[in-house]
């Protein structure tokens, strides 16, 4: 008697030690730990091509087929349409398009409807899409004018004196959509500089400062700071142009491939600028936040990355990569089933409801990870 009550209670020991090895395998198998996961994830084929200027806007999509303006929802689904023309542009922040061709400019809210479409005095540059007002570059290259209009068309500011014989770089809105920054290029100095002006819309130039010879490809705001991204250094500003030196870091052989805001610093994602893979992919990464400068190895090559709800992506042929922020291991998410075998050959951007826009050569199509 003694002898069963023995053996049963080893097989319940049995019994239990096995269950809790089931329970860890099962959760180590759900982690990605053994393999690609893959549960939770879509992903929609849409309509257009990559090289249709496919561009994320806010939680749609939109796409310029070389004479009209398409808005797509992330299922794939015609939300509007704008007829533009041939050789046509476009911008938008998250709700608003820009659109110019020529001398006349659009003005589109996030339901295709215009609130200004007119022509301006000159030949339109470019233009930028802040929360309040339209910015537009028009004229020259080296007699170029700043005009700022709000949503309705009415010029709010004009700016010219300070762009002569300079080329505008690019340009920007910030805190709130009142400020704005704008980089240019002397082009009959001695040596080539950039600067950054900045101004209060509807009031005055607030600050102006020469950022030297190194190109200026970037300028991302987070906490009432402008980080200022060349080839060589990431430098900080206030909105006066005055300059927090110890917000400077070197990134000289690195890459800006995204940005997002984060409390009073902005998250800056980075990848390689010269890579040893004849494709262009990546197998490195590097995030600077505030006091952080971390790097990250890549599982595999990657077609590009990017940030969304504060972790890291990163996109290979048919696996989707996801970091959190402070963890050094990133978990895989296989895709190649809702790519039907095709590979993936670009990231194009990230939709403010999660959805990943990748590429298959020409090929676009919306993965939902949520």
């Amino acid at each position: 008697m003694q002898f069963s009550q023995s053996t049963e209670k080893n097989r319940r020991v049995i019994l239990i030690a096995a269950l809790v090895v089931v329970v860890v395998l099962i959760g180590l198998a759900v982690s990605g730990v053994f393999g690609k996961k893959s549960a939770g994830v879509s992903a929609v084929r849409l309509r257009c091509v990559a090289s249709q200027d496919v561009t994320p806007f806010g939680n749609d999509i939109l796409y310029y087929d070389g004479v009209t303006l398409y808005c797509l929802r992330s299922n794939g689904y015609e939300k509007w349409s704008y007829p533009l023309g041939e050789n046509a542009s476009f911008s938008c922040s998250d709700s608003v398009v820009a659109a110019w061709v020529g001398t006349q400019l659009h003005i589109v809210d996030r339901d295709g409807r215009t609130t200004y479409n007119e022509n301006l005095p000159d030949a339109i540059q470019f233009a930028r899409v802040g929360n309040k007002y339209v910015a537009v570059v028009i004229g020259s290259d080296t007699e170029p004018t700043l005009v700022v209009k709000d949503m309705q068309g009415t010029t709010v500011d004009q700016e010219s004196a300070a762009y002569q014989d300079t080329i505008i770089l690019d340009l920007g809105f910030f805190s709130d959509g009142e400020y704005l920054w704008t980089t240019s290029l002397d082009v009959y100095g001695s040596v080539p500089d950039t600067r950054l002006h900045t101004f209060h819309v509807h009031a005055t130039n607030t600050g102006a400062i020469s950022l030297g010879d190194n190109l200026v490809y970037a300028v991302v705001y987070a906490g009432e700071k402008l980080n200022v991204v060349s080839t060589r250094q990431l430098r900080q500003y206030d909105y006066r142009g005055t300059q927090d030196q110890s917000g400077t870091v070197l990134v000289y052989g690195w890459q800006l491939v995204d940005s997002a805001p984060s409390g009073a610093d902005a998250m800056m994602l980075f990848s390689p600028a010269n890579t040893n893979d004849y494709q262009g992919r990546i197998n490195q990464l590097r995030l600077i936040w505030g006091g952080t400068d971390r790097r990250y190895a890549l599982p595999s090559a990657c077609v590009g990355a990017g940030l969304y709800n504060r972790r890291i992506y990163a996109f290979s042929d048919d696996v989707i990569y996801r970091a959190d922020l402070g963890s050094r291991r990133f978990t895989p998410i296989s895709i190649a089933d809702q790519l039907s075998g095709q590979t993936v050959t670009g990231f194009l951007g990230i939709l403010k409801n999660g959805v990943v826009l990748l590429s298959c050569m020409n090929e676009v199509y919306a993965v939902s990870l949520l």
